[in-house]
């Protein structure tokens, strides 16, 4: 037992080293191409920050764990919005100022859709339903692109950090760093819950996704210190929908993902219940801004969600 908390405890922390020296690389890359901060934060930094709970669903569903593949995902995505958006709302009021930031929402929500709807009718994520999830991102992709060249005019992104070179390098040691740690996490996890008699829905909804979105939560916490709160909203929305169109699609394509019950009936609709929570305080409450009560709301429900899996 003490073994797998060990175990566990530092999966979770070479994820979050691992997470975070992809940030750093894939940032450093995307100054040297010149793309704008928002792009970064949309594409970059979340595909960076997402990247743990892509190993660790995949390393899931091929060790035949599929409710830790799925749950890792939802439970992530749960997190991103309640804690890395009301924690960095605590810090500093989020003000949205990307016009088009409706078109990141509405994404998400038709995936979140799309993911709820094929799971009730077949109750698995199988690989036709991945690759539709795939076309769908990149889909997202190719308008996140074309809109970035349509305002490449007002890009002005700063200096890169790191040479190329390094740049690559740091982002080929990250990967090792994130595989290794979804071992750690994958084995710890799963053994815990067997010695404790909890289910391994339960862990990789709290314990596993808290450890996959740690980089998300970090990344938006930094970004709010630096006051570059288009990154921090940027980069929840675009991890979030890579997670449930990438992250699901790619696993499912490898291997069919069964849809336990209980995600199907009770975290799926939370999952979609913060993310309508969401469009209104952004869109109707306060119009483009999460206050500090707001994002402290957001926690609280969080902590309630937790407390009704148990």
């Amino acid at each position: 037992m003490v073994a797998d908390i060990i175990y566990l405890t530092g999966g979770v922390i070479l994820l979050y080293l691992g997470g975070d020296f992809l940030v750093k690389g894939s940032v450093s890359l995307a100054n040297h191409f010149k793309v704008s901060p928002f792009f970064i934060g949309i594409v970059i930094i979340s595909l960076g920050t997402s990247f743990p709970e892509l190993i660790v669903s995949v390393d899931a569903a091929l060790k035949g764990h599929p409710d830790i593949s799925l749950g890792n995902i939802v439970g992530s995505n749960i997190a991103n919005i309640a804690l890395a958006l009301g924690i960095t709302a605590l810090v500093l009021p989020i003000v949205v100022r990307k016009q088009k930031i409706w078109i990141d929402w509405l994404f998400l929500f038709v995936i979140s859709g799309y993911l709820i709807i094929f799971s009730q009718i077949y109750n698995k994520i199988g690989q036709l339903t991945g690759v539709g999830l795939l076309v769908i991102l990149g889909i997202y992709y190719f308008y996140q692109i074309w809109d970035t060249r349509q305002h490449k005019k007002e890009i002005n992104p700063p200096k890169a950090k790191y040479t190329i070179w390094l740049s690559v390098i740091i982002v080929v040691a990250a990967f090792f760093v994130l595989a290794l740690g979804a071992e750690g996490v994958i084995d710890g996890g799963s053994n815990i819950a067997k010695s404790m008699g909890i289910s391994e829905r339960i862990i990789s909804l709290t314990v596993i996704a808290f450890g996959t979105s740690l980089p998300e939560i970090a990344t938006s916490f930094v970004a709010a210190l630096k006051k570059q709160l288009d990154i921090s909203i940027a980069n929840v929305l675009g991890s979030n929908i890579f997670n449930a169109a990438g992250v699901l699609g790619i696993t499912a394509v490898i291997k069919p993902i069964h849809v336990n019950n209980r995600i199907l009936n009770f975290d799926y609709w939370w999952m979609m219940g913060f993310l309508l929570l969401l469009l209104l305080i952004i869109f109707v409450f306060r119009k483009r801004k999460i206050s500090r009560i707001e994002g402290g709301l957001m926690i609280i429900i969080y902590v309630i969600y937790i407390y009704l899996l148990f």
